[in-house]
């Protein structure tokens, strides 16, 4: 009987382990996800901007992180575009900058975790490249 009662409680402790294992899975694949779609989304505007360069080069794609589009023509559509897709992701907001011919995309959201809402992580992705 004592023989049949440890394992029990051995194979219970093992099945918890498998649980918690399958949940940090599903939390780190959210994650993952997340990340691939920032990295998508600073993709997206860097070939709106290398499709529009003539209008990039003059700055017209220069938005700070949580500042209103404040420009003209198909740069201010592709921002407003831009900035819309970024609300799939939680609390996605993002900004582009300049520095000569050197442009900097960033991409900032919030990572909560599944089984704790108030532990919430910001996460940034950046993307420098040349115009």
């Amino acid at each position: 009987m004592v023989e049949v009662l440890v394992t029990v409680v051995l194979v219970s402790v093992g099945l918890l382990g498998i649980a918690g294992l399958q949940l940090t899975s599903v939390q780190n694949t959210n994650s993952a996800a997340q990340r691939f779609e920032a990295t998508l989304l600073a993709e997206d505007i860097l070939e709106r901007m290398r499709a529009n360069r003539s209008q990039a080069m003059v700055g017209r794609y220069d938005i700070a992180i949580g500042a209103g589009v404040n420009s003209v023509g198909i740069a201010q559509d592709d921002l407003t575009e831009w900035r819309a897709s970024l609300a799939q992701l939680p609390g996605g907001d993002g900004g582009v900058g300049f520095d000569g011919n050197e442009v900097t995309i960033t991409v900032q959201w919030t990572d909560a975790s599944d089984d704790n809402p108030e532990d919430v992580t910001a996460m940034q992705f950046q993307l420098q490249t040349e115009l």
